[in-house]
């Protein structure tokens, strides 16, 4: 792993969020998944990787040789530790799980630390053993007829836009996108976020809170954030 990839990883992804609001590439609404996958199994850490994506299907038969070979080429090339960002394209997406034990022990040796997926993943006690992150619309108990449609496209996944060499960061609350030219920015940003918030809780556990102070104070982070911004430029 890249050495700037690496420090996002002693970073949560709310505060890799509340970094990438400061400098205001886009808006605060969009760059994560939301609530429809779930975070079914973690690695030690936070998962900082980039993106392979493919999509896929499994409730009919159709050969995909050629897809799941370009699949494994595609996450063997990438330098930096993978996360693979499958979107199930049925209309109703996870009937069949495209990765369990065996997928994620192929991925891992080629270098995939996770999923990405609003379909479904099994094997889930294997892949806590393997240290495999996966993010998942749910579980199922068979592949079903999983097959994949494309690789190393543009998808959209839970309403996020991801391309193939995206940043992602995940953990416990849930898969964030990093835009690719703040990553090395990031850190200052966060550090600055993480001092500024630490003064607030201080002051909320001391003699001097007030609360008509309390807008000031929270003011105050996003004035650290926005000077951390500028020392970074």
């Amino acid at each position: 792993m890249s050495g700037a990839l690496a420090r996002l990883a002693g970073y949560d992804s709310p505060t890799l969020s509340n970094a990438i609001e400061a400098f205001g590439v886009r808006g605060f609404e969009v760059g994560f998944c939301g609530h429809g996958l779930k975070h079914l199994v973690g690695g030690p850490g936070p998962l900082v990787g980039r993106a392979v994506t493919a999509t896929m299907g499994s409730r009919e038969k159709r050969p995909d040789a050629e897809q799941r070979a370009a699949l494994y080429e595609a996450v063997a090339a990438v330098d930096d530790p993978v996360v693979l960002v499958i979107v199930d394209e049925d209309e109703r997406p996870g009937h069949g799980a495209f990765l369990g034990e065996v997928q994620a022990t192929l991925f891992r040796q080629l270098g995939a630390v996770g999923i990405a997926t609003n379909g479904a993943v099994r094997d889930l006690e294997q892949l806590r053993g393997l240290g495999f992150g996966a993010y998942a619309g749910g579980v199922a108990v068979s592949h079903a007829y999983a097959h994949l449609h494309a690789v190393n496209v543009p998808v959209v996944l839970d309403q996020m836009e991801i391309a193939p060499g995206d940043v992602l960061h995940a953990d416990e609350h849930g898969v964030l996108a990093v835009p690719s030219e703040l990553v090395e920015r990031l850190p200052a940003v966060a550090d600055a976020i993480i001092a500024a918030e630490g003064d607030v809780l201080a002051w909320v556990g001391s003699p001097q809170f007030a609360t008509a102070e309390i807008l000031e104070r929270l003011a105050a982070v996003k004035t650290a954030a926005a000077g951390a911004v500028r020392t970074t430029e």
